[in-house]
């Protein structure tokens, strides 16, 4: 009896944590849009969505105009890349930093956190 009442338990809890992992990752991200030559700067916003968030294997990119899917072309414990029509994303885990690299030459730079 009570080993079933453990193996239930330990049942339980292993759903929850990969329901948990499942979850995406919502991120909210302010930096700046630096022209080529970096003359000029704009205060940009962007909202991230990694999905799941242990093993992302999808991307979308609001930058205030719609979602974009991203295409992500690596996923490391140091580092997310991904790809859209117009611009590379790097994400990197450890300081939350994301970069957006335009075909036009453009660089956003901006910081992270869960909302």
């Amino acid at each position: 009896m009570l080993r079933a009442m453990f193996a239930g338990i330990a049942l339980a809890c292993t759903a929850v944590c990969v329901a948990q992992a499942a979850d995406p990752l919502q991120l909210a991200c302010t930096g700046d849009m630096i022209e080529p030559g970096g003359l000029a700067r704009a205060p940009t916003t962007v909202t991230a969505i990694f999905s799941p968030a242990d093993k992302v294997s999808k991307v979308s990119i609001d930058l205030g105009k719609g979602a974009v899917n991203a295409l992500v072309l690596s996923n490391n414990r140091i580092q997310l890349k991904f790809r859209t029509k117009d611009f590379v994303g790097e994400y990197f885990y450890y300081d939350r930093d994301l970069f957006l690299i335009y075909r036009s030459g453009h660089l956003a730079r901006l910081t992270c956190k869960p909302t």
